[in-house]
């Protein structure tokens, strides 16, 4: 049954490539895919410079929404007082596109690479601090109750109990944050930046070359990709006793 519906979504892929190959529309509306890909290779030593800076910007904003996003999630769950402070300001943060705050973070700090990086993270943010927080609400109660029972000190019962139930909610925030992070880098740089794919859609967009603008797509759809895939396998090695349980559901 896998093996023929394997042959099905094959056929069906080939099936829309072929039909993009030969559109009747004109290149310059929708360039074939083999137009893309020999922009792709022409182009190759300038995308994979831009490309750098572009992954540089989504990891690091990554790592930042990661450790501030699970800081501020340990705080809200350790006082009631700051959790109801913060939750509705991570919420409305949420509520703001990106493309309206965007400009508001590069009045405020430059067009350095840190706007970049600080653009990332505020996206990453609140999926990784939300899944944090309800990963540390659900601890299973009894489990609490005994260790009260023995008596363990706070770091104890974080390390040995809230950490390891928490940390496959963790990932699965971060996994939601991966698929944002490149695209919210290429935005950022949309506003101004001296490198990155940003910068290259923008140079290919004002010269109409909409092979180069695909050729950048094309690119960004892959790392984000490869950067969720990276989060994935990571969660899996960090989190086996998940992955079992959810493999025997």
């Amino acid at each position: 049954m896998r093996k023929c519906r394997g042959i099905v979504e094959a056929i069906a892929a080939i099936s829309l490539f072929l039909l993009w190959e030969f559109s009747p529309l004109p290149p310059y509306v929708l360039p074939p895919p083999s137009a893309i890909l020999r922009e792709i290779v022409r182009q190759w030593n300038l995308l994979v410079d831009h490309s750098f800076f572009t992954l540089l910007e989504a990891f690091a904003g990554l790592l930042l929404g990661l450790f501030v996003g699970v800081g501020l999630a340990v705080a809200m769950d350790l006082s009631e007082v700051l959790r109801r402070m913060l939750y509705p300001f991570l919420v409305i943060s949420q509520a703001v596109p990106l493309v309206a705050i965007a400009p508001l973070i590069v009045i405020w700090f430059g067009l350095g690479i840190g706007t970049k990086i600080g653009t990332v993270a505020f996206v990453s943010l609140f999926p990784i601090a939300m899944n944090t927080l309800e990963g540390m609400r659900t601890v299973d109660p009894d489990a609490l109750d005994l260790f009260k029972v023995l008596k363990a000190r706070k770091r104890q019962v974080y390390t040995y109990l809230v950490v390891p139930h928490t940390l496959p909610y963790v990932l699965s925030g971060l996994k939601v944050s991966a698929t944002y992070s490149v695209v919210s880098a290429v935005i950022a740089e949309w506003l101004g930046a001296e490198k990155g794919l940003g910068v290259y859609m923008i140079r290919a967009m004002n010269t109409f070359r909409t092979d180069r603008l695909f050729a950048s797509v094309v690119l960004v759809l892959i790392f984000s990709l490869g950067i969720f895939k990276l989060v994935d396998l990571v969660s899996k090695k960090l989190t086996p006793w998940f992955e079992e349980r959810r493999l025997k559901v």
